[in-house]
């Protein structure tokens, strides 16, 4: 099951459990102004009996060393280590959800909004916890068909940002214009049609990105980046793998 299931579980049965208490009905109603000060405001032992376990199974979960970073990873334009490996993580397992839903396509490119990496990973342990600082949002991972044509003026968008956190293809930024696009290991092909793996926020237009919305296909597998993130360093570290990426040129002048 999901984590974000999981937690969600959690607190809500916290509440049902707080809201089965009896109920009154109100009959009168007095209105008077009261000093407010924590001696009037006594602490309702049920209810922090109540809650703090589900707040120490959180906080444990939080707590709990998923990877480790060889170095400390920043987002950088036109690329970094940190935006490519995010972008990568994306095309892998984007496959792998893609195979266990039974679809017969592979993701050629990935987008991970640079808007949307709110912190950096340390070098040394990456617990859950930080991993909800990096994508506090509730995004899902969705697949969208896109024409190259689309490719290039997605491309040409994020070369006048400057760069971006993009898998899967290679291009250079000149006059603000995405040029020499290459996607996987052929150059790009405008009459083609091309899968992206992104998130719900970006395929709505989010950040700008109306483009997308011309899409001839849309899949989505209900599955939170969050969650794939996390899978996807658990899935390293269970192999002993150390988090060590550098830039490789896919985005240039």
């Amino acid at each position: 099951m999901q984590r974000s299931i999981t937690y969600a579980l959690l607190i809500t049965s916290f509440f049902l459990f707080y809201s089965c208490r009896n109920q009154y009905a109100k009959n009168t109603v007095e209105s008077r102004n009261q000093i407010v000060s924590d001696s009037f405001m006594p602490v309702d032992s049920q209810l922090v009996l109540s809650y703090l376990p589900y707040k120490q199974i959180l906080e444990k979960d939080m707590l709990r060393v998923i990877s480790v970073c060889a170095e400390e990873m920043v987002k950088d334009k036109p690329e970094s280590g940190l935006t490519n490996f995010l972008a990568d993580l994306l095309l892998i397992e984007g496959e792998k959800l893609l195979k266990i839903s039974g679809k017969d396509f592979k993701p050629d490119i990935s987008y991970f909004n640079y808007g949307g990496i709110r912190t950096f990973l340390p070098r040394g342990e990456i617990t859950v916890g930080k991993i909800f600082e990096l994508m506090p949002f509730e995004n899902e991972i969705v697949f969208l068909q896109i024409s190259g044509h689309q490719v290039k003026e997605f491309l040409d968008q994020i070369a006048r940002g400057g760069g971006d956190s993009v898998g899967g293809v290679r291009f250079k930024i000149s006059g603000n214009k995405a040029t020499q696009i290459w996607v996987g290991r052929k150059p790009i092909n405008l009459d083609a049609k091309y899968w992206l793996v992104t998130n719900d926020y970006i395929a709505s237009g989010g950040d700008g990105d109306g483009v997308l919305s011309k899409r001839t296909g849309y899949f989505s597998p209900e599955r939170k980046i969050r969650d794939v993130i996390i899978s996807h360093l658990e899935y390293l570290y269970e192999r002993g793998e150390v988090i060590a990426v550098k830039t490789d040129g896919r985005i240039s002048y």
